[in-house]
């Protein structure tokens, strides 16, 4: 419209029309009543996860355990915290979803410790550190520090010295004084001081619980570094020396290890230059011309002409980029 001025003139006041109101589109529909849907059940769905919780807890605790049970629980536990409701997945939006999922996650990596599932554990301790790295989360769980204390362990007896350091950075260095932490910790530097008497004693002090699993890997990767060293060093030992030199019961035990240590070399010796070939704690360039043999009370590292006239200018080409790699990853 148009205001009539005192002067005579008229001015324009431009104005614009309403605008109806747009119809809600079929989406909008849907969209407000998958909301509607979801706020109407999500109690429901909240009160079944911590019922299948509570049962999977007490499942877990029973003694004898019944693991195939109790996986059936987390399957069920799983499709129902992780079944896509935001109020059950993000770890910032609900409080009560990200407990129960945090504590399942929990329960599920001593369950696969229990079931010595290293491949679920990895995955469940991954899935674990969005909840344990949430600022808002309003206290820390009690079973953190334990948790991600047998990740680092489980590293470093998979001889994965780099992923080792690369977590141990993640945590924050005030943590590191806490007992769980701080074992994994003691134990690489014997490794790399080379001090295996002290992770012997290390090996009698851990709880019996969760730890007898990571703590037999670490003790068979430390044998293979003993080994390989005795092999580079002796051209025969006392059977009584070769065993106590590699943590081993009795001479019995040290023959089933030589068998072993035989047996490994033939399948890297097998698999050929294609395979993986960068030394490690447990891996080393391949000794394929190197052969322990126990005869009488001796231990034996048997080697052939070719072995003893052979420059090792593949040895110390792939240890050199071995320890490139390594220190690529640490720093």
């Amino acid at each position: 419209p148009c205001n009539l001025e005192p002067d005579g003139l008229a001015r324009s006041v431009c104005r614009p029309a309403a605008q109806p109101l747009a119809a809600p589109s079929l989406s909008d529909h849907r969209r407000r009543a998958r909301r509607s849907v979801r706020a109407r059940y999500r109690p429901m769905v909240a009160g079944n996860a911590e019922a299948l919780l509570a049962s999977f807890k007490a499942a877990f605790e029973a003694e004898p355990c019944n693991l195939e049970k109790c996986s059936e629980y987390l399957a069920q536990l799983k499709l129902i915290v992780f079944s896509g409701l935001p109020s059950l997945v993000g770890p910032s939006e609900s409080s009560v979803g990200g407990e129960l999922a945090q504590s399942t996650l929990e329960l599920a990596c001593f369950l696969s410790i229990r079931q010595e599932d290293l491949q679920g554990f990895e995955r469940h301790v991954s899935q674990l550190k969005m909840y344990y790295n949430d600022d808002k989360a309003q206290k820390p769980s009690e079973q953190k520090h334990p948790i991600l204390g047998l990740f680092l362990l489980h590293l470093l007896a998979s001889d994965r010295i780099g992923d080792f350091h690369t977590e141990l950075e993640l945590i924050p260095l005030e943590q590191h004084e806490n007992v769980y932490i701080k074992r994994p910790i003691e134990l690489e530097r014997s490794i790399m001081e080379g001090n295996y008497a002290k992770v012997l004693e290390a090996h009698k002090d851990f709880p019996k619980t969760y730890y007898p699993l990571f703590m037999e890997r670490l003790m068979e990767t430390v044998r293979l570094k003993v080994g390989a060293s005795l092999e580079r060093s002796y051209e025969h030992l006392p059977v009584k020396t070769a065993a106590q030199m590699l943590i081993l019961s009795d001479v019995a035990a040290l023959q089933e290890f030589a068998m072993k240590e035989n047996e490994r070399k033939a399948q890297e010796e097998a698999n050929g230059p294609g395979a993986d070939m960068t030394p490690s704690l447990a891996r080393r360039a391949p000794q394929g011309l190197v052969r322990w043999e126990v005869k009488g009370d001796k231990l034996y590292f048997k080697r052939s002409e070719e072995r003893r006239l052979a420059i090792p200018a593949l040895d110390i080409m792939v240890n050199t980029i071995g320890y490139a790699t390594d220190l690529e990853r640490i720093v």
